[in-house]
């Protein structure tokens, strides 16, 4: 047997192998961007990129390789081919843009959100970077129009706080373009003396946007004053520069570990998925190569009357022009006037654009082009869930549906909407015609219970991962679930394998924490009647599943989820989970006829539960078969590494092979 200092020999000639191979296909992508040169083509062809992955993933595991780690690795493969082939397309276009070192204007200095976006940006073309950190976003413009700095890097908007109103402010009266941008993923975090202690903090220093963006989590810590500062780098300078234990910073990880500081709380932004998105400025705009996604920002203002805007829009549909962002600002020394920002997925350049802009310029006051530029997101190629599954047979899933309406005119009937629902949570649909499957274990054990079972959801073809967090029981000796802890662990299970959560929730009290780490708010059929903790769902932007309570009449569980639809809240999925009977130990059976009924009646998804109707095991498969047979959207399903050794509902539990073969059959 080798000892270790070979093994880690040959390691390392492996990875030194693996660099010259990646470095050879970055070279071939950039050829495959020379081919395209004379025959425009667009840069990503996603049928081919989907095939290539499902060959990919077959002979990974004839190998011994898991799915997820082989969408991961070819993920990051495939987004370096589109950039480097993007970046050599507008290095052909734009020939001035050569310059090897670039001086770049940022919001505050080294470690700030601004500073990592700007290193992350042009990396991407090679360049090396003068970094001019400025206080402000004007003093960021101001720096870029005098001609000290090339470009300046600024933030626009945030999945959390929503849009950064200073900076639509500052873009009406400059004269830069827009020439670039990207999202960074935001990993807000109190930062500390690595000797300091999260109880022992009792001031904070934070820009006035993370402050924004972590509000649910900081209103919790009663005792602690906070201090506002021009940018999170400043924050993070304040407490290194200081030996006092007391306070502390928000800002990111990284950053923080630039200064010295620890993270003694990660993870505390609003949302589970927090991303800002920056834009680049520079004095002259850049012409975006014809095989490269492009995006156009513009700026109008319409007339003061009834039906100016719709009629602008209304020129972008005609043009068949996605818009992607709308946004009002009022105009400055103009009251009750306001400027909108337009952002569309189109090139300035192309035929349907310039006709487009022709014809706004009848119908605006003013109109200005804030700049046309690549598009760089590059969102990650989708696998079918077939290819995961490893189909044993595939089942035909061609239910018809029945347009039978209600006549109560309730939020949830057809007479209301007559087309199906489509709930979205990432890139899961719910109710689109397809079968999703949730799957997890009934409770959150542990960090490591809760990964092995997201590694095996996900390889298994699984959508969404499902877990509790807090379980209410009837006996209090019972396990009662991790609670915050647990919910921490679903939050990075979620994370690291890209799977939306959901969790259960049981009470008014939990719906706002729960709603900001996970994706989808559970609620169990004994809590369908909790008439208060449904209002509040339903001011929640969060979609909620709502099962039956097995005592409950169809009628009663749609005017339950009226209950939800009425707030305001329409991303309501349903779910069958059984109903009272004489039959059986557990005393309850899956109501599958409930499944057309219901087509008839909503236009809500319908999901099934089978866990608590079923006595034995060997039910689940037939019973999720009939199904999805019967035109469910989707399926519960749960699972544990080890179901004799699971502290809730381990005999309703399956075993990770049986979950794999399961999902071979219905897929």
């Amino acid at each position: 047997m080798a000892d270790l200092e070979q093994i880690r020999t040959k390691i390392t000639e492996l990875d030194q192998s693996l660099l010259t191979l990646l470095t050879e296909r970055r070279q071939l992508s950039v050829e495959v961007a020379k081919s395209k040169i004379e025959t425009p083509k667009a840069i990503r062809d996603q049928e081919r990129e989907q095939a290539l992955l499902v060959k990919l993933i077959t002979k990974g595991r004839e190998l011994g390789l898991d799915a997820h780690y082989v969408t991961q690795l070819f993920h990051t493969i495939i987004e370096d081919s589109v950039l480097s082939q993007q970046a050599f397309l507008q290095g052909i276009t734009n020939p001035d843009e050569q310059a090897q070192a670039v001086r770049v204007a940022f919001l505050g200095n080294k470690g700030s959100y601004s500073n990592i976006a700007t290193h992350q940006y042009f990396s991407r073309y090679k360049k090396q970077i003068v970094e001019f950190g400025c206080s402000g976003f004007q003093d960021i413009v101001d720096t870029v129009e005098s001609g000290q700095a090339d470009y300046g890097m600024l933030p626009i908007e945030n999945t959390s706080s929503g849009s950064i109103n200073e900076v639509y402010d500052v873009l009406q009266h400059t004269s830069l373009s827009i020439v670039g941008e990207l999202s960074i993923a935001i990993d807000h975090c109190i930062l500390a003396h690595p000797k300091a202690k999260l109880e022992n903090i009792t001031t904070l220093y934070a820009h006035p946007q993370p402050y924004a963006q972590c509000g649910l989590y900081l209103r919790t810590l009663n005792n602690t004053r906070f201090d506002f500062v021009d940018s999170s780098s400043k924050a993070m300078e304040v407490v290194a520069n200081s030996d006092d234990l007391t306070i502390g910073a928000i800002g990111s990880k990284v950053g923080g570990e630039m200064y010295g500081l620890q993270a003694l709380k990660t993870d505390i932004a609003n949302q589970q998925q927090n991303f800002t998105r920056f834009i680049v400025v520079s004095r002259k705009p850049v012409e975006v190569a014809e095989q490269v996604p492009a995006r156009t920002t513009f700026i109008m203002s319409t007339a003061q009357q009834p039906g100016s805007l719709v009629e602008a829009l209304l020129v972008l549909r005609e043009h068949d022009i996605n818009m992607s962002k709308l946004e009002s600002r009022p105009v400055q020394g103009n009251p009750w006037e306001e400027m909108f920002y337009v952002d569309v997925s189109a090139n300035v350049k192309s035929a349907q654009m310039q006709s487009a802009l022709a014809e706004l310029t009848r119908l605006t006051r003013y109109i200005k082009v804030l700049g046309c530029y690549p598009s760089e997101n590059v969102d990650p190629t989708q696998i079918p869930v077939e290819a995961l599954a490893q189909p044993a047979e595939i089942i035909q899933d061609t239910p018809s549906l029945i347009n039978t309406v209600q006549a109560d005119g309730a939020l949830s009937s057809r007479s209301h909407k007559n087309a199906a629902t489509v709930v979205r949570v990432a890139d899961v649909k719910i109710g689109d015609g397809s079968f999703v499957t949730f799957a997890g274990p009934s409770a959150v054990e542990s960090q490591q219970q809760i990964m092995q079972s997201a590694a095996a959801a996900k390889e298994s073809g699984a959508s969404v991962l499902a877990a509790g967090c807090y379980k209410p029981r009837s006996s209090p000796y019972s396990f009662q679930g991790l609670g915050e802890e647990g919910l921490g662990y679903l939050n990075a299970a979620g994370k690291k394998y890209r799977l939306p959560t959901m969790t259960e929730v049981s009470s008014v009290e939990q719906v706002a924490s729960l709603a900001a780490k996970v994706d989808i708010l559970h609620v169990r059929s004994q809590h369908m009647k909790n008439y208060n903790l449904l209002k509040e769902l339903g001011k929640s932007t969060r979609p909620v599943l709502l099962e039956r309570n097995n005592m409950a009449s169809l009628e009663e569980w749609l005017k339950a989820a009226d209950y939800i639809l009425a707030q305001g809240n329409q991303q309501v999925i349903l779910c069958e989970a059984g109903v009272r009977t004489l039959d059986g130990k557990n005393k309850t059976t899956l109501d599958l006829g409930a499944i057309s009924l219901l087509r008839e009646r909503t236009h809500l998804p319908i999901l099934v539960n089978p866990v608590e109707a079923l006595e034995e095991l060997s039910s689940i498969a037939p019973m999720a078969k009939a199904a999805k047979q019967l035109g469910a959207d989707g399926i519960i399903l749960c699972t544990h590494p080890s179901p004799s050794d699971a502290r809730v509902d381990g005999d309703k539990s399956l075993s990770f092979k049986q979950l794999q073969n399961l999902m071979a059959e219905l897929y």
